[in-house]
């Protein structure tokens, strides 16, 4: 093989060679894109639970409140056991709990949701301290302390060192903070240390002395599932359980139609791609039967005419893979320039539904982290190189296996 004979060839004929290349770019553009689409979409339907490092939301589902007066539950939220809870830490591959306790205070004609946090925790709603704007975050020693939503303090003329209720009881506000750092779940506006909130909903004859009802569960990778499983097992057929595969659905048609068919889409594509390229490339050394009769007759073997017509073939499969590539990652940037709505279940920031305007639908807006993965890259070169070579070697066999003078009649 000549590696100048390769060059010249490729650069003599530029609409053959850009015309195979470009084909194979398209279909290689396709395939990647769509995968870093629907790779974007997966990792946004993460979002919500990675802004509170978790990765499953345990609840139970329970009656509609009988009325709305003083503390009540929401139907998603009712209760759960300090024994339940324990039993949720003893299965395999549980790393970290933590517990909540959400609650709807109705007084003097007002609403005010509230939330028991365990100040002590590092997940779930204890990443809210990351969002404090003014004053500080609740600590363990905290009783009758409050830290309250930015939004609410300011809508009640709230500041820090002023008072708030919650069921009558009141509250000194030691912060505010801004609730959408946690991703839009167990969205209150209050926020108040667990024991007091266990008081609050044990007074009322709601819950034990332990009982919570948002529990927030972090797991091995991958144990993840099962973990879900034992849980679900754990809490019976009541059980709510929130998973980072529980948000795709709500992502709606377009994720699903990415999701689904995108790989089925894409693979297509490339399929396509590689087997044009291989039509052109069968195409490319018909019509260079009398070139290889040269080659033949000025004492080219068989073996280095095959290893010529291969190079070429392998040469044009590089730049559509080069180009294909570059096309899919510009397409990847300007997907990752935009950004995705993931709407927050109800029963995650439950609002009852007979205020005005009804329920409130949380959302997050997160950055569509569009990527294309090595592997993806690997996988498509891998079918292109390998159909290319193939369908090359077969074919430059074959020519190089012509004789000179059947080469040369017309």
């Amino acid at each position: 093989m000549r590696s100048h004979f390769v060059r010249a060839e490729l650069l003599g004929r530029p609409t053959r060679t850009l015309t195979g290349a470009i084909s194979l770019a398209i279909g290689l553009a396709l395939f990647l894109s769509l995968q870093a689409y629907g790779s974007g979409y997966r990792e946004a339907a993460r979002a919500p639970l990675a802004e509170i490092g978790t990765d499953i939301v345990a609840q139970r589902e329970g009656d509609r409140p009988e009325a709305f007066e003083g503390v009540v539950f929401p139907h998603s939220a009712a209760p759960i056991t300090g024994a339940e809870v324990d039993g949720m830490r003893r299965v395999e591959g549980v790393e970290e709990i933590s517990r909540a306790l959400f609650l709807w205070s109705f007084q003097d004609d007002d609403l005010v949701v509230a939330l028991g946090v365990d100040p002590a925790a590092d997940t779930g709603p204890g990443r809210l301290r990351a969002g404090v704007r003014e004053g500080r975050f609740l600590t363990e020693r905290d009783s009758g302390a409050a830290v309250v939503d930015a939004s609410y303090a300011e809508q009640k003329k709230l500041k820090v060192g002023a008072s708030v209720a919650v069921d009558g009881r009141p509250f000194e506000v030691v912060g505010l903070v801004d609730s959408s750092r946690a991703g839009q779940i167990a969205n209150a506006n209050v926020y108040v240390p667990l024991r007091d909130a266990q008081q609050l909903t044990a007074r009322a004859g709601l819950t034990g002395a332990n009982d919570v009802n948002m529990v927030f569960v972090t797991a091995q990778p991958a144990r993840s599932a099962a973990v879900a499983q034992d849980i679900q097992g754990l809490l019976g057929k009541d059980a709510l359980l929130t998973t980072p595969q529980s948000f795709d659905k709500v992502l709606g048609s377009t994720f699903t139609l990415i999701d689904r068919l995108g790989l089925l889409v894409g693979a297509a594509a490339l399929l396509v791609a590689a087997a044009g390229l291989a039509r052109t490339v069968t195409a490319n050394l018909a019509e260079r039967r009398r070139d290889v009769a040269v080659l033949r007759a000025v004492g080219w073997p068989r073996r280095s005419v095959t290893a010529q017509l291969t190079a070429e073939t392998t040469a044009v499969t590089l730049l559509g893979l080069g180009l294909g590539v570059a096309v899919a990652g510009a397409v990847t940037w300007l997907l990752s320039r935009t950004e995705v709505t993931v709407p927050v279940p109800w029963e995650l920031s439950p609002t009852p539904h007979f205020l005005a305007g009804g329920a409130r639908q949380l959302s997050l807006t997160v950055p569509l982290d569009a990527s294309m993965g090595p592997l993806l890259i690997g996988v498509a070169a891998v079918v292109s190189l390998g159909t290319a070579g193939l369908v090359s070697l077969f074919a430059a066999r074959r020519a190089a296996g012509i004789k000179p003078m059947e080469a040369w009649r017309v």
